[in-house]
């Protein structure tokens, strides 16, 4: 059994998650979790979809296995430890804005 958020102490837990890395507005978005790689892997254009409407300018997504520390990281949120683990085009889309 798959949980988004752990009951005891309200964090996210480590499992399948789409990630999302945009620059408007600049962010990291995680959606999920998923009970397998397939699944998240299947319903990603769904998500990136939805983003759609926002006018989000999408710089990568991908699956990964993770633990995501919040749902959204917003720009003023973003640590050095996010730009690291992020692929190399997100840290060129911040750079080039």
């Amino acid at each position: 059994m798959t949980l988004s958020i752990d009951e005891r102490n309200n964090e996210l837990s480590l499992d399948w998650w789409i990630e999302v890395g945009a620059t408007h507005p600049l962010c990291i978005y995680y959606f999920g979790p998923f009970e397998n790689q397939l699944a998240a892997e299947s319903s990603k254009d769904e998500y990136l979809e939805d983003l759609r409407p926002e006018k989000s300018a999408i710089v990568y997504s991908r699956v990964k296995f993770c633990q995501p520390r919040k749902r959204i990281i917003q720009e003023n949120q973003l640590t050095i430890h996010d730009l690291s683990i992020s692929p190399p085009t997100f840290f060129e889309a911040l750079v080039m804005r």
